[in-house]
């Protein structure tokens, strides 16, 4: 009886341990509660400035517009499982390299299926249909999007991650 009285005890202070060492020692509650209408309707504008800056005719202005939505520490997962995108430069060379000519965007279109969240961290999903004409080559594309978006120190939302999934238009 001793025996199994020790066992239960050293197996109830090890489940007790798992549990407490669950917990960072330095986590905190998130600050928040759940989107204000201001914030959805700043979502919002976040998807459309997306869609018309990719419609800027001049390169350069498009280059800056898109990027500008962009958190510094960003990560993009491109469609079709090519590797990672992580900050603005990496996002730059790839959308905007500089041996190649400049994309021509024929249309772009988002609609957005939710906005969901907090204040500290939204996502808005959607469905996308894009043709554009990249180095002689016309490509059009239709599928589905995730924006994770956080606020910036000056409050204005930010795309922290993208995702994408790209099958050809038909």
């Amino acid at each position: 009886m001793q025996r199994f009285a020790l066992v239960m005890a050293a197996a109830l202070l090890g489940a007790c341990s798992a549990q407490e060492a669950a917990v960072p020692l330095d986590s905190e509650p998130l600050n928040g509660g759940a989107l204000t209408s201001g914030d959805r309707a700043a979502l919002h504008a976040l998807d459309t400035a997306y869609v018309k800056a990719w419609l800027d005719p001049d390169g350069a202005t498009r280059s800056e517009a898109l990027l500008s939505l962009f958190a510094p520490d960003v990560v993009v997962y491109p469609g079709r499982g090519r590797a990672p995108l992580n900050g603005i430069e990496e996002l730059r060379a790839y959308w905007f390299a500089e041996d190649f000519s400049p994309t021509e965007i024929e249309y772009i279109e988002h609609e957005t299926l939710a906005v969901e969240g907090s204040v500290a961290l939204a996502a808005i999903t959607g469905h996308s249909k894009i043709a554009f004409v990249s180095n002689g080559r016309r490509i059009a594309q239709e599928g589905h999007y995730i924006i994770h978006a956080r606020p910036d120190d000056a409050g204005y939302w930010r795309i922290e991650r993208m995702m994408w999934s790209a099958r050809a238009r038909e």
